[in-house]
């Protein structure tokens, strides 16, 4: 048995074989695609290091905020009568005097130990460690 072609009916293999081009065609363009968002993931991705790098160079750089300032001011307030208490009588005359001293220690000590020319320059990242610095300071250490 012999088929024969109808000459007004298109080849069934030139049908299929461009319908397979079109989809390798269709699949190169999804290909493109896929590499371009690949590239733009790398891209975000690589920003986003960046932006947290900064971010963390200005949250290092931050100094305290005055509810801070405040609270080292009481806690050095509080240490130096503290001290003074341990060592003297309140009644002795020269009592507000050494208060005053320990308290410039203080001050003195820790702007020493981080660095800084005021102790409102301390940097935020490091106010936990000038509250157990100021809580810890034994006159003692600096003698």
């Amino acid at each position: 048995m012999t088929t024969l072609m109808n000459p007004n009916q298109p080849d069934f293999l030139s049908v299929v074989e461009r319908q397979m081009q079109l989809t390798e065609a269709q699949g190169m363009a999804i290909r493109g695609l896929v590499d371009g968002i690949r590239q733009m993931q790398e891209d975000v991705a690589e920003k986003v290091g960046e932006v947290q790098v900064m971010v963390q160079e200005v949250r290092d750089s931050v100094t305290l905020t005055d509810a801070e300032c405040y609270q080292l001011q009481s806690l050095v307030r509080k240490k130096s009568n503290l001290l003074t208490k341990d060592r003297y009588k309140e009644s002795d005359e020269k009592f507000k005097d050494l208060v005053g001293r320990y308290r410039r220690m203080i001050w003195s000590k820790l702007k020493e130990r981080f660095e800084v020319a005021k102790y409102s320059h301390v940097r935020r990242i490091d106010f936990d460690d000038a509250v157990d610095f100021i809580k810890e300071f034994r006159p003692e250490d600096y003698i």
